[in-house]
């Protein structure tokens, strides 16, 4: 099992749930005159998503907070391979919450990110 992410080289925990889906790219769309509906295929991209965790430690969660527009992340796949995508922030979302681990440290619960996938892979 694969426990990390890395966003701009940071690594931080896995989200929960994380399974990143692949949706099709077209071009124009057009439709012929017997009514049917083309589109030319560009090839597949990464669903846009929400990334959630039950709890961070308060330096990563820190980091996250930091993210504005353009971002790196890198993960394993379904296939198991690892992949470097292109993103942009979408938003941020926390809760108040925060508690103590075992140890005493900060976790902060509750933290969601929104990515949107940019590169189109044939």
């Amino acid at each position: 099992m694969f426990t990390e992410i890395k966003i701009n080289g940071m690594k931080i925990y896995r989200p929960n749930d994380f399974t990143p889906a692949r949706e099709n790219v077209y071009s124009a769309e057009y439709t012929a005159v017997n009514g049917a509906i083309y589109a030319d295929y560009l090839g597949w991209k990464y669903s846009d998503m929400t990334m959630s965790w039950d709890a961070l430690p308060y330096a990563q969660r820190q980091f996250l907070m930091t993210l504005t527009g353009q971002a790196e992340l890198t993960f394993r796949d379904a296939d198991g391979v690892e992949r470097t995508e292109q993103v942009i922030i979408t938003n941020l979302t926390q809760s108040a919450t925060r508690l103590h681990d075992a140890l005493g440290f900060d976790l902060w619960q509750g933290v969601q990110l929104g990515v949107r996938f940019i590169g189109i892979h044939s």
